[in-house]
């Protein structure tokens, strides 16, 4: 292995009170982080530009040095990561369970973080849904946690249009990708065409009727009734966004760079874009403790470094306390990765690149648009020894403030 990219998912934070006015970053104990960031060069990076928030798919989809202009949506690549057919007539939307009252306001936009066993069997009463429309059809997966995605196929003449708005208050569409935006609302949205056509008003259509025959399907089930009775929330409706059409038609990175590239993947939408991208999976098992599960992503690192000259590691961890607004637990998360993760890796022979793909700031409980730290311990490369890695890196670090575009031809250069 030439190169270890390691991305923090939604570590950049803001300065928060319960940790004395420092950031989750800063408070942290993380010893093996810092004696990498002791001889790493450091900079501060936009995922994909100044001003977007990002989800993490647009955001690693930018890192790994590609164009969000070129892509259709995190929808299919959820649903291509999860084992569902995309085909240029497939309509695919990423899909959160969540908990509605009788009013349809959102209680909870992840139903309590359902476990994934808990939600596989609200799979079956979702599947056996008909939805009467003649020429098409659709195929529903729950994945991890309250994770879900659900793919539409047009049979026939008719076509899909992902041109449609989230039925969700917690991103926005804004061209082909989501950014998150403040919620000033609670009531569950209905889908909306974002253009004149014929194909996205019936697109829209389709998407709420699913919802509709979803929430008639999931209230008062046995597993909901169960979850109310063990005070739990209950997973009664479906929150759907990042519709696309189709898989991006790119380049592989083996082709780009002549490299041979591997994604350590947890994720539906992080096997997807590692199989669009020619990367090879590393399949991480599910692993509920997490300090077994960063552990584990260390030892995939080890195994397989003689395998393949570049491996991308995204550990998932800060993100969730985060949109809780927890900022003692994000800070915690912080050392157990430092503890299992960093300890393991600290010492490895190369290239070691460590950043985020956005901040989730505890304040808002949300992503945001603010660049995160990034630093790149590099044979030849001066190190940034006075800065740590953290937000506070600012202006001030040799690499200067880059786009995620632009990150791995700043890493496979030298």
């Amino acid at each position: 292995m030439k190169t270890l990219l390691v991305v923090l998912d939604g570590a950049g934070d803001r300065k928060n009170d319960d940790l004395g006015g420092m950031t989750p970053l800063q408070s942290a104990k993380m010893p093996h982080l810092k004696s990498i960031s002791s001889g790493a060069a450091k900079g501060m990076l936009y995922p994909i530009s100044e001003g977007i928030a990002p989800e993490s798919d647009a955001a690693v989809f930018s890192i790994l040095g590609y164009d969000v202009d070129d892509y259709t949506g995190r929808g299919p690549l959820e649903a291509y990561g999860a084992g569902i057919e995309v085909d240029g007539r497939t309509l695919a939307l990423r899909c959160n369970f969540a908990t509605i009252d009788s009013q349809r306001n959102i209680i909870d936009r992840r139903a309590g973080r359902i476990e994934s066993e808990d939600a596989k069997k609200l799979e079956g009463y979702i599947n056996s849904i008909e939805l009467g429309i003649p020429g098409v059809r659709f195929a529903f997966r729950a994945t991890v946690g309250h994770r879900g995605v659900v793919a539409f196929y047009f049979d026939g003449d008719s076509a899909p249009s992902s041109n449609v708005s989230n039925a969700d208050i917690g991103y926005v569409r804004k061209g082909k990708i989501s950014v998150a935006t403040e919620i000033t609302s609670t009531m569950l949205p209905r889908v909306e065409p974002l253009d004149g056509s014929a194909e996205a008003a019936r697109s829209a259509e389709i998407i709420n009727l699913f919802v509709d025959k979803v929430i008639r399907k999931l209230t008062g089930c046995e597993q909901n009734i169960a979850r109310r009775a063990e005070g739990l929330p209950e997973a009664n409706t479906l929150l759907l966004r990042d519709a696309g059409v189709g898989l991006p038609k790119v380049k592989p990175l083996k082709e780009k760079f002549g490299q041979s590239f591997a994604f350590v993947a947890e994720m539906p939408v992080e096997i997807g874009i590692s199989k669009l991208l020619g990367m090879e999976p590393i399949m991480l098992r599910q692993i509920k403790d997490r300090r077994e599960r960063y552990a584990e992503m260390a030892r995939l690192v080890l195994e397989n470094e003689s395998l393949y000259d570049f491996i991308y590691v995204h550990i998932k961890g800060p993100d969730e306390p985060g949109h809780d607004g927890n900022a003692l637990l994000k800070k915690k998360i912080l050392e157990e990765i430092d503890a299992n993760f960093f300890s393991t890796v600290e010492g490895i022979d190369a290239d070691l690149c460590v950043t985020a793909d956005h901040a989730t700031p505890c304040s808002l409980k949300g992503h945001s648009a603010d660049p995160v730290p990034l630093m790149i311990r590099q044979k030849g490369r001066k190190a940034d020894p006075e800065l740590q890695f953290d937000e506070s890196i600012g202006t001030g670090g040799s690499i200067g403030t880059i786009k995620g575009i632009e990150l791995l031809k700043i890493l496979l250069s030298s």
